[in-house]
């Protein structure tokens, strides 16, 4: 699903409030979502649309979820996404990666507790692990940083995500893109995107 002019428009309106890149959303809002704003959690959850927002976070917003659901992608980032992520920096600091914004919308409260790629940030038997196992790459028991940066290339990979990333810079044609994966945060491991079996290899 493309995402339109008006929705990446609002993408730079986040770096302006918060420092996130348009490059650092777009894997995260498309593992979330697919860029459908009218997507529900799949398995039934309470989590609504473009970010997949938590119910009552919407309705404590004065927003029910199936006004949310109705809304484009343009109006959700607005009403929701944008001030919720920028309210995250202010909350626990800088997010300058894909990897670190898509752990912020996964499990915020890791954020500042989670230095370095190899930091776990839910184990195996916790409610955390057990709704995202798919997100444990080694199937190792534990969900690392690592894991979270595995998928935002992945993600990153997608030819809508790389789409919508040239279509958002062409609006502001002198920026320019920065690492997506590990931005500013980390330095960038390139052999952990070489393949899940070097990430195998890499957790023995």
């Amino acid at each position: 699903m493309l995402l339109p002019d008006d929705a990446l428009a609002e993408l730079w309106t986040l770096y302006n409030q918060s420092g996130i890149r348009p490059e650092w959303a777009l894997p995260m809002l498309y593992l979330e979502s697919g860029f459908n704003p009218s997507l529900q959690n799949r398995a039934g959850a309470p989590y609504y649309g473009l970010a997949q927002d938590f119910g009552p976070y919407l309705q404590r917003h004065g927003i029910a979820p199936a006004d949310y659901l109705a809304m484009p992608a343009s109006e959700q980032l607005a009403q929701i996404v944008v001030p919720r992520l920028a309210g995250m920096v202010k909350a626990y600091g800088p997010l300058r990666s894909a990897t670190r914004v898509y752990q912020a919308n996964y499990l915020p409260a890791t954020v500042t507790r989670s230095p370095s790629l190899a930091s776990v940030i839910a184990w195996r038997g916790s409610p955390e692990y057990r709704d995202n196992a798919i997100l444990d790459v080694t199937q190792d028991g534990a969900i690392t940083v690592s894991d979270l940066a595995w998928w935002m290339a992945k993600e990153a990979a997608e030819p809508e995500v790389a789409a919508a990333t040239a279509r958002a810079y062409a609006l502001r044609p002198k920026e320019t893109p920065a690492n997506t994966v590990y931005g500013m945060d980390f330095v960038d491991p390139l052999w952990w995107l070489l393949a899940p079996s070097a990430a195998a290899a890499y957790a023995v």
